[in-house]
């Protein structure tokens, strides 16, 4: 499963999103400011398209504080969604197989 040292410090998110998967869930970190508060903006998704080519309605996303404490809480809540829905995740691997 994923742990919070698997992602990147925030100084990264601070330029970049991160994008990653865990067996058919796709998921995209990124650097959100709604109302000028910044915080961490965690996309999930079904594979096996990427973000841009995935159907807003299919996405699912949940905001975090945007400091380095919250990379744990990141880490177990898409850990808790893919094993909530494994089943679910499975059907929609990588088209490469994988």
């Amino acid at each position: 499963m994923l742990k919070a040292s698997d992602l990147f410090h925030l100084s990264y998110y601070q330029k970049a999103h991160f994008t990653g998967s865990i067996r058919g869930m796709r998921y995209y970190i990124e650097k959100a400011d709604p109302d000028g508060t910044p915080l961490f903006r965690v996309w999930i998704f079904p594979g096996p398209f990427c973000f841009d080519k995935t159907d807003r309605a299919q996405k699912e996303s949940k905001l975090f504080a945007f400091e380095e404490a919250s990379l744990p809480l990141i880490a177990d809540w898409l850990n808790e969604q893919y094993e909530t829905r494994a089943d679910f995740w499975n059907q929609h691997r990588s088209l490469l197989g994988s």
